[in-house]
């Protein structure tokens, strides 16, 4: 529960513009736009259960994948659903659509969940876990 005086709208404001500042660097094509987002020493695992450790690892991870597969890819917002935990942690859960894989069959769904921490005035993302839906 939050027990914080502060501006929940804003801070949600900000965190939902974390978030698409990470989907829009996706749809950009742009990786360092894309981990801009995240803390230089953020866990993330991926959506085939890979745990990559720090945003430059990251950062390579996609590089590679960006210049293949995902190419031609794009994602959309299904939902967006953010909870402040405290006044400088937030839970945020991010259903996604993506079309153009190369490698995958028409639509993809998915979630992502977010673990977000304000650092000096800026919401960043310390840990996120990528599933995919399978219905």
């Amino acid at each position: 529960m939050l027990t914080w005086n502060g501006d929940t709208a804003l801070a949600t404001a900000e965190v939902a513009k974390a978030i698409e500042v990470f989907a829009s660097g996706w749809n950009e094509h742009d990786i360092v736009r894309h981990f801009s987002v995240f803390a230089e020493d953020a866990d993330f695992v991926d959506v085939v259960g890979r745990r990559l450790r720090g945003r430059e690892a990251m950062f390579a991870d996609q590089s590679a994948r960006h210049a293949q597969r995902f190419a031609e890819s794009s994602v959309r917002t299904l939902d967006l659903d953010i909870k402040l935990l405290r006044q400088d942690v937030a839970l945020a859960h991010y259903n996604w659509e993506m079309t153009g894989d190369r490698e995958g069959a028409g639509v993809r769904r998915g979630i992502f969940t977010f673990v977000l921490c304000r650092e000096a005035g800026q919401w960043l993302v310390v840990a996120a876990h990528n599933t995919e839906s399978v219905v």
